[in-house]
């Protein structure tokens, strides 16, 4: 989560032609900017390391049906300080949201305290989707307004969540990457073998050693790794007939992957160069423009499978400026 990639990026597609997608990195940019930057703040005793997973560790995560690594306990998440980071995260979304007199000061006013309690950010530590799902649940239990939940609480939490387990989660990507064979294979989980999410995006990037490859980016820890480039991310199938790329005429760079067997469609980018040339946080915002061209398309009949698998209707755990 590098801010200088971030800023680059934000910078680079201020123009860019889709009205929507301007507003969405309008309105979350400097919440992922500000979420970077606290990262690289955080000490000892904001987030505890208890130990460094191994390499057969990290590789027995990354296989199908591996346990996520966070499951076991290496990362440890101080209450206090989540609490803190959530506020002042609140605060910096807040000057970015453009909300009704009712909303506007509901999320001036909203505690995050019943979130950050020291039950859920041990299990937020452990299993960040099933924190922010606790989360919904939680809110589901009261009475306020759903929009505050998809608009402000979850992206707020979501990006806490995400300082805090981004140094651990890109630490153990390298050492994935180093550890394994160096090259693409069907061995390898489809989601995050860190935190168990699933991706929000892949992307083609160069390699020095091993060419263009296609990794998987996950937008709640901050985990990479590598995926095979002529697979479906959602069900497996690799038969190529089956799988295509559409894209705009215009931008070759963003694609959807669709698999005309189970009607899943991964946004994937195509990048100009290795990972250093983008910010995935940003491309994961960029890409749903082409999302919503897609499904579009898909309810006017004009491609005959739905863009993505079932999910909740929440969406929890997409990155900020994903959620429906």
């Amino acid at each position: 989560m590098n801010p200088k990639s971030i800023e680059r990026a934000l910078d680079r597609y201020r123009a860019f032609k889709d009205e929507d997608v301007r507003r969405r990195l309008a309105i979350f940019g400097p919440l992922i900017l500000e979420a970077a930057a606290i990262s690289n703040e955080l000490d000892d005793e904001d987030v505890v390391v208890e130990r460094e997973p191994t390499a057969d560790e990290t590789i027995a995560a990354s296989k199908p049906n591996g346990t996520p690594l966070l499951r076991a306990g290496f990362v440890r998440i101080n209450a206090d300080s989540f609490c803190r980071c959530a506020k002042h995260l609140g605060s910096v979304l807040l000057k970015s949201l453009e909300l009704d007199e009712k909303l506007g000061s509901a999320a001036q006013h909203f505690d995050f305290a019943p979130y950050c309690t020291e039950a859920l950010v041990r299990t937020a530590s452990e299993n960040p989707h099933g924190y922010l799902e606790a989360v919904v649940k939680l809110w589901d239990s009261g009475d306020a307004d759903e929009a505050l939940l998809d608009i402000f609480v979850l992206p707020v939490l979501g990006e806490t969540l995400r300082a805090y387990l981004t140094h651990f989660a890109e630490k153990a990507s390298g050492l994935l990457e180093r550890s394994e064979e160096q090259k693409p294979s069907y061995s390898r989980t489809n989601t995050c073998f860190c935190c168990g999410s699933e991706p929000d995006i892949a992307a083609v990037v160069e390699t020095t050693l091993r060419g263009n490859v296609k990794k998987l980016f996950c937008s709640t820890c901050g985990a990479s790794w590598l995926y095979e480039r002529i697979r479906c991310v959602r069900c497996g199938n690799d038969v190529v007939s089956e799988l295509t790329y559409i894209s705009d005429e215009a931008d070759d760079m963003h694609r959807m992957h669709v698999c005309s067997k189970c009607g899943g469609a991964m946004p994937t980018l195509f990048a100009m160069g290795d990972e250093l040339t983008f910010s995935a946080d940003i491309e994961a915002i960029v890409l749903t423009g082409l999302e919503e061209a897609y499904d579009a398309a898909v309810r006017e009949g004009t491609v005959p499978k739905p863009i993505l698998k079932p999910v909740d209707s929440t969406q929890v755990g997409r990155a900020p400026g994903r959620q429906n």
